[in-house]
């Protein structure tokens, strides 16, 4: 990566559209971040760890268990389009480094990058052919490569698709990780610092690859009574960062200037990015219409090049662009007469029927009010007073609930689900003795001497759970009163010696 990063920034900038910030922030650095934690770490996850024998098993001495990872042998890596080179190339990072061999299907979409990433994962150069092998192609060829066995598959994309991966995958009862997607919803409560909720919603809806990631915010429930003021925090923010101006439309001038503002717009451009295609244009732009009113943008779309302006709605539970899960810099806005008509809504329309969001997006300074919202609304993530950040952290697991998915991945989370934890008990004790009482009491011929001895084993562990409240309120300090009054007054003669 660090070899070609100008290439695979031209890639995904004819890909999306987006700047060299986006791509060393979004994309590079969180890929750098997740090479180095499995560098960093790889032999603590691979070590085979002890674990406890419980009783009785344990009065078979000597006897030992553990837990030992292991690879899980052939797995399928099918990736999106949206987030091309981090998806694709960290997702390989858990893969490797649980010492699997993989199949990686990058999405056709994202055309561009798709060649280059193939190009140099099959040069040899970086990985070993033997190790790693993409396979490109159309819709067709992720559903042959879905018909094979194998021993894992690993797929982000959309719900629809989703289900037909986790389908195809039941029919060999092959382990599935599925990184969906979902409307992720922001609260906005009265106890919100208005101005830092706005600011954070509308870079991470924009700036979040023009809303085609999908821990973007979705849609925001804002009280009533604050309604107002955070509406014009909103489009002040969006105002201050990404103006009008630099995307809007212009005449040419017979003076030739008229080219020179074409291209700096489609540069300025960089800061929104564009849709990965102009079908998917004309889907987001479709989601504005009579439902909803625009309050903010909505009026310099350029969907022949695939340019969807920062646009802000506010729509209400029949709205269209509420239907779907948005994915593009349309923010719908919704205003709710309390936090509990704000959960009333997501149970009805989402949570009951299993819709789960990817991310949970609370903008409060109430601990009891986010501990509310956290409790009634379930989620695969959740994140406060923050948005997109946590996607980036490799120390907590990311991944979805419900139909925003199942399993995690980044980090040690990656590596497990890549891994298959061995259960393993030694057992070095060889008598067959029927004098040996561990012997004698599993094995045939049974009576009611071995029952009533196996219960009398068995009741131990209650005994001892009963009698620890007494041990450490009583013996603990008891034998510490002991040890000190044995030792106490030779620790005192040995210092009145050492006096001069």
């Amino acid at each position: 990566m660090r070899l070609n990063a100008t290439e695979l920034h031209r890639a995904m900038h004819r890909d999306l559209g987006q700047c060299r910030f986006y791509a060393e922030a979004f994309e590079f650095g969180v890929l750098k971040s997740r090479c180095r934690t499995a560098l960093t770490n790889l032999d603590d996850w691979a070590r085979t760890t002890r674990a406890s024998t419980p009783w009785p098993l344990c009065l078979s001495v000597p006897i030992r268990s553990a837990i030992v990872p292991e690879p899980r042998g052939v797995v399928s890596i099918i990736t999106p389009w949206n987030m091309p080179v981090l998806l694709s190339l960290g997702t390989l990072v858990d893969a490797l480094a649980s010492g699997n061999v993989c199949i990686l299907k990058m999405s056709e979409m994202s055309a561009f990058t798709t060649r280059l990433l193939t190009s140099l994962l099959s040069s040899g150069a970086y990985v070993d052919a033997d190790v790693v092998r993409v396979v490109n192609g159309d819709v067709e060829a992720s559903t042959e490569l879905l018909r094979h066995r194998v021993d894992a598959i690993s797929y982000t994309g959309g719900t629809n698709v989703g289900r037909i991966v986790a389908l195809a995958a039941a029919r060999h009862l092959t382990p599935t990780l599925l990184e969906l997607g979902g409307k992720n919803p922001c609260f906005v409560t009265r106890h919100a610092n208005l101005r830092c909720a706005a600011t954070r919603i509308a870079w991470g809806k924009i700036t979040g690859n023009a809303g085609q990631m999908c821990i973007c915010p979705d849609y925001v429930l804002v009280e009533e009574c604050v309604k107002e003021e955070f509406l014009k925090e909103l489009i002040g923010a969006m105002d201050e960062m990404y103006p009008v101006s630099s995307y809007a439309d212009h005449d040419d001038d017979d003076d030739g200037r008229g080219m020179i503002e074409v291209e700096r717009r489609a540069r300025l451009r960089g800061d929104v990015g564009t849709m990965i295609s102009i079908e998917h244009a004309e889907r987001v732009v479709g989601l504005v219409d009579s439902t909803c009113e625009v309050i903010y943008g909505g009026g310099h779309h350029d969907v022949k090049n695939r340019f969807v302006s920062p646009t802000i709605v506010e729509a209400d539970a029949t709205s269209t662009v509420m239907g779907e899960e948005i994915f593009g810099p349309i923010l719908a806005v919704m205003s709710v007469s309390s936090v509990d008509d704000a959960l009333g809504f997501v149970y009805d329309r989402f949570t009951s029927r299993g819709e789960h969001p990817l991310v949970l997006y609370i903008f409060s300074h109430s601990r009891h009010e986010r501990d509310r919202i956290m409790n009634a609304v379930p989620s695969g993530m959740c994140s406060i007073n923050e948005v997109l950040k946590i996607g980036a952290n490799v120390n907590v697991p990311f991944g979805g609930v419900g139909t925003s998915g199942m399993g995690a991945s980044g980090g040690r989370h990656g590596f497990d689900f890549f891994s298959h934890r061995r259960g393993v008990l030694v057992g070095d004790n060889t008598s067959t003795s029927r004098w040996d009482p561990n012997v004698w009491v599993i094995t045939p011929p049974f009576d009611d001497r071995k029952l009533f001895a196996f219960k009398c084993v068995a009741k131990v562990p209650l005994a001892l759970d009963r009698l620890r409240p007494i041990i450490k309120t009583f013996v603990i300090p008891l034998a510490l009163a002991l040890v000190c009054s044995r030792f106490y007054p030779g620790v005192l003669m040995a210092l009145k010696a050492m006096k001069p």
